[in-house]
């Protein structure tokens, strides 16, 4: 199970930085039922649509897939393909701080296997919590199957308990939140997104923040494929029309400057003149293109 933690956790972060922007299939599938009503930020990536993209054709015949050996011979004996058994992964808080994350994945586990290679490994703690079974490994993972397609892992037990209240059903679910409100907005073709109720809060107002999470308050990402090219799309909502006017003049401002430094783009010309950055009433709103080709000629680099 820490084995497909860590792919998954990693493999989130890959994809994000080498085929961030993707899709082409209609709806991704996000089972709100199991999301917390007080989720304070949501990621949702949808694997199925990822590997359905034109990107993704383009990236598998031309051999740009690598699996380390040893991820690869893991999976194998645990019963489990990436590519067609990893169906989504969820990840929400209830809370600021990396601790409190609650990662659901979604897929076809053979969970027989993974929790005797959990056992053979890592020799888990277990304990009940109504009729499900927790394994706690490595002193702060936490990890429950709730069925042969949902895995749930957290760093706390009290923030496992707390999911797996909200999977029975005794705490409310997400289509009751707030966030869940901002849910009409993503279109059926975004591979991936991520919810934020007020980032400069999640943040923290102790710490020095870059100007344009310290004034945003609701965000909203989302990534999806369009016409062969990636499109990433940032709406920051601001506490007033005129804070969100000047987000979007410093942020023209800092543009500016990396147009004019042409010695540093080092190829990424394209990407950085695709980038606009507007505001309407208390929104800015930032869009970016990245080609297709300029993400398959970078995979390698990364």
């Amino acid at each position: 199970m820490k084995a497909i933690k860590k792919l998954t956790l990693t493999g989130l972060i890959m994809m994000l930085s080498i085929t961030f922007f993707t899709s082409q299939v209609p709806a991704y599938e996000l089972q709100k039922k199991y999301i917390a009503s007080d989720a304070k930020w949501l990621i949702h990536l949808d694997v199925r649509a990822l590997i359905k993209t034109k990107l993704w054709d383009s990236i598998y015949d031309e051999k740009k897939v690598k699996i380390n050996h040893k991820n690869k011979d893991i999976m194998k004996e645990l019963n489990f393909d990436v590519l067609n058994d990893l169906h989504s992964v969820s990840v929400y808080g209830i809370d600021k701080g990396e601790r409190n994350a609650i990662v659901l994945i979604n897929g076809n586990f053979d969970r027989n296997k993974i929790i005797r290679k959990l056992e053979s490994e890592k020799n888990p703690e277990t304990s009940k919590y109504g009729n499900f079974k927790i394994y706690h490994w490595d002193d702060d993972d936490f990890g429950v199957f709730v069925n042969n397609n949902l895995l749930v892992i957290t760093q706390s037990r009290v923030y496992m308990e707390y999911a797996l209240d909200v999977i029975k059903g005794k705490k409310v679910g997400f289509n009751k939140s707030s966030l869940s409100k901002r849910m009409k907005e993503i279109p059926g073709n975004s591979v991936l997104f991520a919810l934020a109720g007020d980032l400069s809060r999640l943040a923290g107002k102790h710490r020095k923040l870059p100007m344009m999470i310290d004034k945003a308050k609701m965000a909203l990402f989302l990534a999806m494929e369009q016409n062969n090219d990636m499109r990433l799309s940032l709406k920051l909502q601001t506490e007033t029309p005129e804070a969100a006017k000047n987000l979007m003049q410093v942020g023209n401002g800092l543009l500016a400057l990396a147009r004019m430094s042409k010695k540093d783009m080092d190829g990424k010309e394209v990407i950085v003149n695709s980038i606009q950055i507007s505001a309407e009433g208390n929104i800015v709103k930032v869009k970016m293109v990245i080609p297709s080709k300029f993400i398959i000629d970078n995979i390698d680099k990364h």
